[in-house]
C-alpha cells in the first residue's frame, strides 16, 4: 500500500498520535503534499515520519514486504492475527502458518486376515419320509448342535420313529479368511506435540515506503509487538526445489540490524489422502472332511448310522423303526488353507510440501 493511502487513513482517524518536532496538529491531507512530522524514538533519535518499525528492504528472492511472525510452542500460538496489536488504529491480517517439522503422512493400519477354518456341520435335518429325493410331503425337523460345536456327543432332543424316516447332513464347510477389523484410535491416544516443537504464525500489516530516515520501509504500528513476534521476511519453495535462500550476514557491531536470524518452517497443508480397504485373497484352498454319527439314545451309545461328508453334504435313510436321540462328529481331514492380505495403502495425491524460509531481524532491535 502506498504511503498516501495510509496517511489518508490516519488523517481519517484523527491524525497520528506522535511526538513531533515542530508538528502539533495534522492538517487536512492533500495528495500533492507530504505530511512532515518527525516521530521521536525512545532513545531520542528520529524515526522520520514512520509511526512504526523502520526495517531494511527484503533480500532478493523474498516477498516484497516484511511481516510480523510469531514463533513459539504450538500450545501458546495466537489463534488469530487480529487483535495482537492492542490500541493500534490498523489491525493485522492472517497470512500463513507453518511447523518446524515436516508434517507426518497419514498412517494406514497394517492389514491382517483371520485364519480360514474347517467347520463341522451344524447338525442334521430329519424328515418323516424315508426318501432322500426332494419333493412335497413329509415333515422336516431340525436337529441342531449348539453354536461352535466341536463334534462331542450332543442330544438336542428325541425324535420318535414315525418322524424319523431320513435325514440330511449339511457339508463340512470352510470359514474363509476375512479382514481383521482395526479399532479406530481412541481420542486420548494421540499425544500432544512436545512444548519445544515450534510453529510460525505470520501476520501481515501495513508497510509503507519513504517514511523512515535511514531505512526504506516502515511497518506501521508494529514497532513494539507482543512477546514472541519477530520482524521477518520470507520466501516459499516446494520441498523438491532444493536448498532455500540464505539470510543476511549479521550486522557489524553498531551497524543497522539485518535480516540475519534464519528459520525454516513447513507451511500447513491439507493432506486428504485415504487408506485403501483391506481385503483377503485365498492362496491355498481348505480341505475339510468329517464323519457324522447318529444314535437312538441320548448318550451316543446306540448307533443309527455313520456317514462321511465333505463339501457336498449327504442324505441318509436309516433302518425303519429307529429313533433319533443324539449325534457326534469327528474330523477325517481338517486342513485349513491360507490367504494373503491386501490393501491398507495410501491412495490419492501427496500434497505439495511448501518450505517457508524466514529471515528475521535479531530480537530486541
Amino acid at each position: 500500500m502506498k504511503a498516501e493511502s495510509v496517511f489518508a487513513t490516519l488523517t481519517g482517524l484523527g491524525g497520528a498520535a506522535v511526538a513531533a518536532s515542530g508538528c502539533w496538529f495534522v492538517k487536512p491531507y492533500d495528495c500533492a503534499e507530504r505530511l512532515e512530522c518527525d516521530v521521536i524514538n525512545e532513545d531520542g533519535t528520529s524515526n522520520g515520519a514512520c509511526e512504526g518499525k523502520c526495517v531494511p528492504e527484503p533480500l532478493n528472492g523474498f516477498a516484497e514486504e516484511p511481516e510480523l511472525v510469531w514463533i513459539g510452542p504450538e500450545q501458546l500460538r495466537p489463534l488469530a492475527c487480529a487483535g495482537v496489536l492492542p490500541g493500534a488504529p490498523i489491525d493485522l491480517s492472517d497470512s500463513w502458518t507453518g511447523r518446524a517439522d515436516m508434517p507426518d503422512a497419514p498412517q494406514c493400519p497394517a492389514c491382517t486376515c483371520s485364519a480360514p477354518m474347517c467347520e463341522l456341520p451344524a447338525g442334521v435335518t430329519a424328515r418323516s419320509l424315508a426318501v432322500c429325493q426332494e419333493g412335497p410331503g413329509g415333515v422336516e425337523m431340525p436337529f441342531d448342535a449348539p453354536p461352535g460345536w466341536d463334534g462331542a456327543c450332543v442330544s438336542p432332543g428325541t425324535l420318535p420313529a414315525e418322524r424319523f424316516g431320513s435325514y440330511t447332513i449339511p457339508p463340512a464347510t470352510e470359514r474363509p479368511c476375512a479382514p481383521v477389523p482395526v479399532d479406530p484410535p481412541r481420542a486420548e491416544e494421540p499425544q500432544p506435540r512436545a512444548l519445544g516443537d515450534l510453529v510460525a504464525v505470520a501476520c501481515t500489516g501495513f508497510v509503507e515506503e519513504h517514511l523512515c530516515d535511514r531505512e526504506p520501509l516502515c511497518m506501521l504500528h508494529q514497532q513494539r509487538p507482543p512477546p514472541g513476534f519477530r520482524h521477518c521476511i520470507f520466501t516459499s519453495a516446494s520441498s523438491n526445489q532444493g536448498p532455500s535462500l540464505p539470510c543476511s550476514d549479521p550486522a557489524p557491531r553498531g551497524g543497522a540490524p539485518r535480516y540475519s536470524d534464519r528459520f525454516v518452517f513447513y507451511r500447513d497443508v491439507i493432506d486428504d489422502r485415504t487408506c485403501s480397504a483391506c481385503t483377503c485373497t485365498s492362496v491355498t484352498p481348505s480341505t475339510c472332511e468329517a464323519r457324522v454319527s447318529t444314535y437312538e439314545d441320548a448318550a451316543c451309545g446306540q448307533p443309527v448310522a455313520t456317514t462321511t461328508v465333505d463339501g457336498e453334504g449327504a442324505c441318509v435313510v436309516p433302518p425303519s423303526a429307529m429313533t433319533l436321540g443324539s449325534l457326534s462328529a469327528e474330523w477325517l481331514v481338517n486342513a485349513p488353507g491360507s490367504c494373503a492380505p491386501r490393501g491398507g495403502e495410501l491412495t490419492g495425491t501427496e500434497p505439495e510440501r511448501v518450505i517457508m524460509t524466514l529471515c528475521c531481524l535479531p530480537e530486541d532491535t
